[in-house]
């Protein structure tokens, strides 16, 4: 009987397993959170110059910030490296560079001494079609650091000794920077661009020919032809009054500083940039050995000034101007290619250009090159409304955070009070970038048409040109370093 139990049970069909158990996976740690919400965005009020000027015509805008006791003064001169002659650019670099080298009663290392001593921030810049000296202090310094800035316009020490000292100091870093894809590249590029002969082809630091050129001589001339108060403009922000600083500039460089013939070139018309027929022409500099390739794109821009710059800088924005842009979309975060892409404006007076720059992994220069086209083509296709609004916000942000800052604010309104702009030009531009739409984006992008470029690399050619040639880019020049 008990056999027949066990047969039994053991034939009978048996209960189905219970389900297994699954738990949930635990959700990932956000290492970064709780992340606050983006708040609503707060209203902008951008700030207006008040303007005057000094009796030897030299215009002053001032914008009060009197939240701390600091003030920015910029003065600006036309001229810059434009007013190179041809074979000795250069010229304008070392004549205000020499501005910090000595003025008045002091050498050169006591006028250095003096600085520290204030406690002056001092920068003097050579620009392609201006020059600029910048001052920053707490304003109980203000007196003594004014003088200083008289000093190296009107009395410079400009002496032989100290020429010879910075001219090879200049001329070393322009040999070193000939190993410097970045430096060469624009180099390259803008005498490309303008051409030989265009003052705006004149690299603000000048080239190591062109700076052993430059004679004792040419400098002082460069000082009399460009410090003088003609097209002179001063731009101050801080803790200071309009009426204040017109009296403080006025005894220092009104009348004494005499105004004499500008020194503003004439700009022949930029050369046609077309390409022949089977392909797009490439201008190689040769850098053996190189594991990256340099990328310096150019195309046509506006002046400084011109109306269309609202859609042209939207447009740029989405096509390079942020981290999250669409070149660095693609030839970063999707194809690995480069640390990042960016593409600019740069806006001078009468002319203009926009420019794409980047750093590719050797291997992938011709691939990098056919995506970077191919986006390109499809800027000028069109942006999309969220694009436009990306742009926006992009733009504002950077402009609220250059109003943080004295030096910002100087530094930001003085290019429109050089430029002979109404005071509330800025104004205006940030109202039209705040009415841009995709509409008017479209027909600006149309300028990024690689027919109509001048595409410049720094690289081995010895392991890009066969991959560029397979890939169509089958034109090369090969130049040298300038």
């Amino acid at each position: 009987m008990i056999t027949l139990l066990a047969l039994f049970f053991a034939c009978a069909p048996k209960a189905p397993p219970a389900p297994a158990v699954v738990e949930a996976a635990p959700a990932p740690v956000d290492l970064l959170g709780p992340r606050p919400e983006v708040g609503p965005e707060v209203p902008f009020a951008l700030p207006t110059p008040e303007a005057t000027r000094l009796s030897n015509g030299a215009g002053v805008w001032v914008v009060p910030a009197p939240a701390l006791p600091l003030v920015t003064v910029t003065l600006s001169v036309p001229g810059g490296a434009s007013v190179d002659a041809a074979g000795k650019e250069g010229t304008a670099a070392i004549g205000d560079r020499l501005l910090t080298q000595g003025a008045g009663k002091l050498d050169a290392r006591a006028f250095a001494a003096a600085v520290e001593e204030l406690g002056v921030q001092l920068d003097v810049e050579t620009g392609r079609a201006a020059s600029t000296i910048t001052m920053s202090f707490t304003k109980d310094k203000m007196g003594p650091a004014l003088d200083l800035l008289a000093d190296m316009v009107l009395r410079p020490k400009l002496t032989a000794v100290d020429f010879a000292r910075e001219k090879g100091i200049l001329v070393s870093d322009l040999r070193m920077g000939q190993d410097e894809p970045v430096a060469v590249a624009a180099k390259v590029a803008w005498v490309q661009w303008f051409g030989a002969g265009h003052p705006y082809s004149r690299s603000p630091d000048g080239t190591v020919k062109g700076m052993e050129a430059v004679t004792f001589k040419d400098a002082k001339a460069y000082h009399k032809l460009a410090w003088n108060a003609a097209g002179a403009t001063f731009t101050a922000a801080g803790a200071i009054t309009k009426d204040e600083i017109a009296t403080a500039l006025e005894s220092r460089l009104g009348k004494p500083w005499k105004a004499g013939q500008a020194a503003v070139v004439k700009l022949p018309p930029v050369p046609a940039h077309t390409a022949e027929s089977g392909g797009t022409p490439i201008v190689l500099v040769d850098k053996p050995g190189s594991s990256q390739t340099m990328f310096y794109l150019v195309f046509d821009g506006p002046a400084f000034g011109d109306p269309a710059l609202a859609p042209v800088k939207s447009g740029t924005v989405v096509l390079g101007g942020t981290f999250t842009s669409r070149l660095n979309g693609l030839l970063r975060e999707k194809k690995a290619y480069t640390y990042g892409v960016r593409a600019g404006v740069q806006a001078l007076p009468g002319a203009g250009v926009r420019t794409i720059t980047t750093r590719i992994r050797t291997d992938v220069t011709a691939e990098a090159m056919t995506d970077l086209l191919g986006e390109l083509t499809a800027i000028r296709a069109g942006v999309t409304p969220e694009e436009v609004t990306k742009a926006r916000a992009a733009y504002r942000q950077d402009l609220v955070e250059a109003m943080e800052s004295r030096s910002g604010m100087a530094g930001t309104f003085a290019p429109y009070h050089r430029a002979g702009l109404d005071v509330g030009a800025l104004a205006v531009e940030l109202g039209a970038m705040q009415a841009v739409t995709p509409e008017q984006v479209k027909p600006a992008m149309a300028a990024y048409d690689p027919a109509k470029a001048v595409i410049v690399l720094v690289g081995d050619k010895a392991v890009i040109q066969a991959p560029l040639a397979k890939a169509g880019f089958d034109k090369i020049v090969v130049v040298e370093p300038l």
